[in-house]
């Protein structure tokens, strides 16, 4: 009988160690992430840069022909509000006569064909480009001007003459409702 009680006694304490042995690892693997979490978090992006991110920007009060900056991602983003006659005459252009061929349609989102949102910087050597405020020359196509380099673009940011040989970037953005912008 000896042997018996001994033998569960050896058993009770096999249970005993493992709880012990599983408890441990727990409260191990517990205290691990609370220290780890403060890093994980930190590497997130906060409120500020969230917002930065998904940019919203109102386009209502932008007359015709007119256009504003705003600065998305540390680049100038241009938004013009076109004019039915130049709707028209930047679609009669003949795509295949661009250095970048690219038609009215993949310049503006469809529904708000006024609208054309492109990243403000010259293509051929990257300086901030003319014709966003009303007093700047727009150039023959009344477009945007690079002072860097010469470089001419039309209304929907098509390379038109110069060094330059690629059209003007298109941030990623989409209309939330006729009257706001939002990038991201």
């Amino acid at each position: 009988m000896a042997g018996t009680s001994e033998h569960a006694v050896g058993h009770g304490g096999d249970s005993r160690r493992d709880f012990l042995k599983i408890l441990t690892v727990a409260t191990g693997v517990v205290g691990a992430g609370a220290v780890i979490w403060p890093f994980i978090d930190a590497l997130g992006p906060d409120a500020d840069g969230t917002a930065a991110a998904h940019l919203i920007v109102d386009v209502a009060g932008i007359p015709e022909n007119t256009a504003i900056t705003v600065t998305w991602n540390g680049l100038p983003i241009y938004i013009r509000k076109l004019t039915a006659q130049q709707i028209a005459d930047t679609q009669a252009v003949v795509t295949s006569t661009l250095v970048d061929p690219a038609d009215f349609a993949s310049r503006v989102k469809p529904g708000y064909d006024s609208f054309v949102v492109v990243v403000g910087l010259n293509t051929g050597s990257p300086c901030a480009l003319e014709g966003n405020a009303p007093a700047d020359p727009r150039g023959p196509f009344d477009g945007w001007l690079s002072p860097c380099d010469g470089s001419v673009y039309d209304p929907l940011g098509r390379v038109r003459g110069g060094p330059a040989t690629k059209n003007l970037a298109i941030p990623r953005f989409k209309f939330i409702n006729d009257a706001q912008i939002q990038f991201g």
